[in-house]
């Protein structure tokens, strides 16, 4: 399994996404947080829920893996709650977790972030998206409308409203490529279709530069003057 990551701050004034790939005996473990926008301390809530799940998952091996995605998601929650507190402030953050292990994927999300698999020329999301956009796009509106940004579900301390986490997990096939991704990159796969440039970059097998950061170089050439900060983890299988 072969990892990878880029960044991009986007038009803000600090980078609020946070992320974590590690390589365990028995698979990958990856992670990818975006700290909620227009509150303090974003990007606090989205390093120490990344950090906290980490650890925990690393440190329950003997859990089934359901229960142990569980826990880890609890305890970054917990994180969160407790950093809140302390700065006697509110915020929170999504977090998108992703465990590939003996050709089969699992994953446990709260929130926006997006989890994508391209195979054969095609690409699919794989997780529950806990903004508004899913509400919008059913009554036929636009899901540019900044309504639909709004987060429905996220990590700020308290119990969960939304939790994605499917009890049967993911079969993987040889030549797929698994995205997790914040806001600042995700546009450009929603728009993905065959033909296009983002396509063109997902079919291409280089290390050099990697998946991810070719996808944060494509946003940055868009130029958005409202450009959102952008992360990106491809693992390829």
């Amino acid at each position: 399994m072969d990892a990878y990551v880029a960044q991009w701050i986007g038009t803000r004034e600090k980078m609020e996404d946070a992320y974590a790939v590690t390589h365990l005996p028995e698979g990958t473990l990856a992670i990818v947080c975006d700290g909620m926008g227009g509150h303090r301390y974003g990007d606090c809530a989205s390093a120490e829920a990344a950090a906290a799940f980490k650890e925990t998952f690393c440190t329950h091996a003997g859990q089934p893996l359901l229960r142990r995605l569980r826990t880890a998601l609890e305890e970054a929650n917990a994180a969160v709650g407790r950093l809140f507190r302390e700065k006697e402030s509110f915020g929170g953050t999504t977090l998108l977790a992703v465990y590939v292990t003996r050709g089969v994927l699992y994953h446990i999300s709260v929130g926006d972030s997006g989890l994508f698999l391209w195979r054969n020329n095609s690409l699919k999301r794989l997780n529950e998206d806990h903004s508004m956009r899913p509400f919008y796009q059913g009554l036929g509106a636009e899901c540019a409308l900044p309504e639909s940004h709004a987060l429905r579900s996220a990590l700020v301390g308290e119990p969960l409203e939304l939790v994605d986490s499917p009890d049967t997990p993911y079969p993987l096939l040889p030549q797929d490529r698994i995205i997790l991704t914040t806001d600042g990159t995700e546009h450009l796969l929603f728009s993905c279709r065959p033909g296009m440039a983002v396509s063109r970059l997902l079919n291409t097998r280089s290390n050099s530069p990697s998946l991810a950061t070719a996808l944060v170089q494509a946003a940055e050439a868009l130029q958005d003057p409202y450009a959102d900060n952008a992360t990106v983890v491809s693992l390829d299988v």
